[in-house]
């Protein structure tokens, strides 16, 4: 079988950006998702721009302030002009995206990532938000671009791809799970699946991480899981091959 190890949030912050570096350097991440709107959106890049990995945009409509003008996307910020957090979007019970809105700035931020990395993102997806308007104008935006549309909530998207998104573990205090539980003995429930996708978020840990995040002492944890000998025992001994979205398409 395969597996799609994705790590998101490339440019979140300095110390995220470096535990995604150890994951793909000594681990089995081979898809990484980039925050292009972020401060350390070119940091992030300049780490990893060498390596053997398929690049995304990890569109992010929630954290700090958008590259479009505040002005034209009234519903996805405050009066401020800073983005509405995960937790409030999410909370709502109306879905008060507006798609032509958010298409603006997901363009924006399109252009970023080509500015940044030279290059149009290997595939295209959406950081912490499960607003349905949200996930309309990202498709949107990358059926215009000819991008690679990556949706691991949808089912459909899953069956039209051949993927099955391995189970979510259920977070305990403090945002915490055992990777090493959850996977190795594949609560997940992935093996023997063709192909299969896990989404981490390995990283260190610095202040603008815990001023703007609920995923702190998790990712750590991730970096250790992912880079550890007990995972690559795991995957040689089920005969996974490690895959990425350049290349394994339906």
């Amino acid at each position: 079988m395969k597996i799609l190890f994705r790590a998101d949030d490339l440019g979140f912050s300095e110390a995220v950006n470096l535990g995604i570096l150890k994951s793909i350097l000594d681990g089995p991440i081979r898809n990484v998702g980039l925050m292009p709107g972020m401060d350390a959106a070119e940091h992030g890049f300049k780490l990893i721009k060498n390596l053997d990995i398929a690049l995304g945009q990890h569109t992010n409509i929630s954290v700090g302030k958008p590259l479009s003008d505040p002005k034209r996307i009234p519903s996805l910020v405050s009066e401020e002009g800073f983005f509405h957090n995960s937790k409030t979007i999410n909370g709502r019970k109306v879905d008060t995206i507006d798609i032509g809105e958010a298409e603006i700035e997901i363009e924006a931020q399109l252009s970023r990532f080509k500015a940044i990395c030279g290059k149009m993102p290997d595939y295209f997806e959406g950081h912490a938000v499960f607003s349905k308007n949200y996930f309309t104008a990202l498709k949107n935006v990358a059926e215009h671009n000819g991008l690679f549309y990556c949706n691991p909530f949808d089912k459909a998207w899953l069956d039209d791809n051949g993927i099955t998104l391995g189970i979510l573990a259920k977070l305990g205090e403090g945002g915490m799970y055992d990777p090493y539980h959850h996977i190795l003995e594949d609560k997940a429930q992935v093996l023997n699946q063709d192909c299969a996708l896990f989404v981490f978020h390995p990283g260190y840990i610095d202040q603008y991480l815990l001023n703007n995040s609920t995923f702190t002492l998790v990712r750590p944890k991730e970096t250790e899981f992912l880079t550890s000998r007990r995972l690559k025992e795991w995957l040689v001994l089920n005969h996974i091959q490690i895959a990425d979205f350049r290349t394994y398409r339906r």
